[in-house]
């Protein structure tokens, strides 16, 4: 080796592959980035094809020379494939390459390396006459030629769809995909250049020392644009994975391209929807269509038998507003539907539950105040009406009066027909006042024999004449009972009025209870007003025209 220009050589190869070694680090540290791993593979393949071709630099003897030059096809048959796969990786996160795919990509470099190890027999790869040539391997056998095809044909792939993102992407995106473009490009154009015409430098061969070149634009993609760190999504990925089903229409309705989540609607026995009328690929395509009133752009819901479905259409149109055709995204609210039908059933059920509690409790209520024996109110109930009646008196300034009647001789009547022939009296003279009141006047049980009626808005004449016609009434029923001689009732009332005989309704009630202990003293079958009665009463009781005494028990 003499320290002209295959030093130079050297030095550089050599500078360019522990660059491309340090760049290959920094895309390791972040090898979870889609296209990190097979960039950093493809820094090794460029580390490993320029360190081996400064070693063929470095060689003195003939041989060495050859080995070294032969050497440099582990990296220069693997390193379109990792550009292939570095570029996939970028422009189409998460798609899985099929196993298929993998052994076509990888059959090219394993079949390389596998002669290259074999020591080339036959002159596969080389040729059998395999010569030096300026330094240079530029032909060989019939694999060699497949090994040049197959890399460029890797390249051009590559180069097309990167410039294809190039063109769609945006912001940091398109900027991430130019470093990667500025980077691939210039070695493979000098490398067609040195392989197809004549070479700027006789002898030498360029194309690993141009991958300095990659190497410093791929680390400064790094450190400035986050290549590798910002990852596009891309937008056939997006839509693919996407819960809402997505198709697309042309102008005559025939699926142009649908999602995964639309493929579940699709008719399972047709082979692929593409291209084929939406009537023919969804079974209720005419039902949605019909519910739609037509493909307009609107966002409705549609029942499809079960399924409830958001829909939304949207018009694609051309540069000059043209509608070419449209987009129908779809959402499948079923399940949100149903728990929304169960919500309402429920709360059905539950107001359901809540009336019939209120009716139990207005039962409850009721019970509380009612009589169990006559049905009549009681002496709770008694309490409620009363105020009721004082309240109304006030606000309209008038009167309201109080009836306590008793049974006269009620232990005689049990006494003759027993404890079930007492009831049935109290039972009678019971139903008898109950029909014998308007729906604003209460007739209570007050207790034992005796009862209670509340008169709001009569005064004591009124409540009189009341009075007198139920204690006719009254002894007019008679009462029948089962192995007895009918039995003759009669009561005594006793009479009292708001504001002449109290100024509340306990001093009412208890003028009332003192009149009704007059008229039980002065005989029975009669009625009394209280001691406190207006001068026009008094004046009537004095005449004998306000009560009728029956006869002496």
């Amino acid at each position: 080796m003499s320290s002209g220009p295959e030093t130079t050589y050297a030095a550089w190869l050599g500078v360019t592959g522990i660059s491309a070694l340090t760049t290959a680090a920094f895309a390791w540290d972040r090898r979870s980035a889609p296209g990190a791993l097979p960039l950093a593979l493809l820094l090794l393949c460029i580390s490993l094809w320029t360190l081996t071709y400064a070693l063929h630099w470095l060689s003195a003897a003939p041989a060495e020379q050859a080995f070294w030059l032969d050497a440099t096809f582990f990296g220069v048959s693997g390193a379109p494939v990792c550009v292939w796969l570095m570029t996939r990786a970028f422009t189409q996160p998460g798609v899985p390459l099929r196993p298929a795919a993998w052994s076509l990509l990888l059959a090219v470099p394993g079949v390389t390396w596998a002669l290259l190890l074999g020591g080339d027999p036959g002159g596969m790869l080389f040729g059998s006459a395999a010569t030096l040539q300026a330094h240079t391997r530029l032909g060989g056998g019939p694999w060699f030629t497949v090994v040049a095809l197959h890399s460029y044909a890797m390249l051009g792939l590559s180069a097309l769809r990167l410039a294809q993102f190039f063109r769609r992407a945006s912001g940091i995106y398109r900027r991430q995909a130019g470093v990667l473009l500025a980077g691939l490009c210039l070695p493979w154009v000098v490398n067609v250049q040195s392989v197809l015409g004549e070479p700027p430098f006789p002898g030498l061969d360029l194309t690993p020392m141009l991958f300095l070149v990659t190497a410093l634009v791929f680390l400064w993609g790094l450190l400035r644009f986050g290549l590798l760190d910002l990852v596009p999504v891309a937008r056939h990925q997006l839509i693919e994975q996407m819960r809402e089903g997505v198709v697309v229409l042309d102008r005559a309705e025939r699926v142009v391209d649908l999602n995964a989540a639309a493929q579940q609607l699709v008719d399972r026995a047709r082979p692929s929807p593409i291209g084929q009328p939406a009537a023919e690929v969804f079974e209720q395509w005419g039902a949605a269509l019909a519910s739609l009133g037509g493909l307009g752009e609107r966002t409705t819901e549609l029942t499809l038998g079960r399924l409830h479905l958001e829909v939304r259409v949207s018009p694609l149109r051309d540069r000059r507003g043209r509608v070419q055709g449209h987009v129908v995204v779809w959402r499948d609210v079923t399940t949100r539907r149903r728990a929304e039908a169960a919500l309402r059933q429920a709360h059905e059920q539950l107001q359901l539950r809540m009336t019939e509690i209120e009716r139990l409790q207005a039962e409850l209520r009721e019970q509380s105040v009612r009589d169990p024996l006559t049905g009549l109110h009681n002496r709770r109930y008694l309490e409620d009406a009363l105020g009721a009646a004082l309240g109304q008196a006030r606000d309209e300034g008038g009167p309201f009066s109080v009836v306590l009647l008793d049974i006269d001789h009620f232990k005689r009547i049990n006494d003759t027909l027993g404890h079930l022939g007492g009831d049935a009296v109290l039972r009678a003279v019971a139903r008898y006042l109950r029909g014998a009141v308007t729906p604003d006047q209460t007739v209570c049980r007050y207790g034992g024999e005796e009862f209670v009626v509340v008169l709001p808005g009569l005064g004591a004449p009124a409540a009189a004449q009341r009075a007198e016609q139920w204690r006719r009434g009254i002894a007019a029923l008679g009462t029948d009972h089962a192995h007895a001689a009918p039995v003759t009732v009669s009561v005594s009332l006793g009479l009292a009025s708001y504001p002449a005989h109290g100024a509340d309704p306990e001093s009412v009630l208890l003028a009332a209870d003192e009149a009704l202990y007059r008229a039980k003293t002065l005989g029975r079958n009669q009625w009394q007003l209280a001691p406190e009665a207006v001068p026009a009463v008094l004046g009537a009781r004095a005449t004998g025209a306000e009560a009728t005494p029956a006869a002496p028990d």
